[in-house]
């Protein structure tokens, strides 16, 4: 599962990287983003393995309810508290989260914008960390390559 399509590369290299076996859903809600995905995926998945969900991301993801193996979140960065609630929910035992951009920019480290309109982006970013550290059945590292990534583990309860 995928949370923020783009233009359709990162749901490509997943394809590629799993050697085109793999079904992934991806969510997009930027038309913008949508058509430019779309004839990526025309072009570059003609097996159909790609799903794109256009809309509201956490509309979307209230709605689906099967385990996923892997997810990587990389979309709106102010809204990946409400995203982890439901991340919780679907991603499976021995599933893989991965988390891009939650330093955006430095400024979570730093605890403070750069400008004022970012506040709440740098303060929902910071809560999202602390709650995904938190997570008991979860294990999470974060990496400092680029604008910061989160790597996250769900522990098997073997009880």
């Amino acid at each position: 599962l995928e949370i923020g399509t783009c233009i359709g590369f990162s749901a490509l290299l997943m394809k590629e990287a799993c050697g085109g076996k793999a079904i992934i859903h991806t969510l997009e809600r930027n038309p913008a983003m949508i058509k430019p995905a779309r004839e990526n995926f025309e072009k570059y998945d003609p097996e159909k393995t790609i799903t794109m969900f256009e809309g509201s991301a956490l509309e979307t993801l209230e709605k689906l309810t099967e385990p996923y193996d892997f997810i990587f979140l990389d979309a709106a960065k102010g809204q990946y508290p409400y995203f982890l609630e439901h991340i919780k929910r679907l991603l499976s035992p021995d599933g893989i989260l991965i988390s891009d951009n939650v330093f955006f920019g430095g400024y979570v480290a730093k605890g403070e914008p750069d400008v004022r309109r970012n506040r709440t982006i740098v303060t929902r970013l910071g809560e999202y960390l602390e709650k995904l550290e938190n997570i008991s059945d979860m294990h999470t590292v974060l990496l400092p390559i680029s604008d910061g990534v989160t790597l996250s583990y769900r522990m098997v309860d073997e009880n």
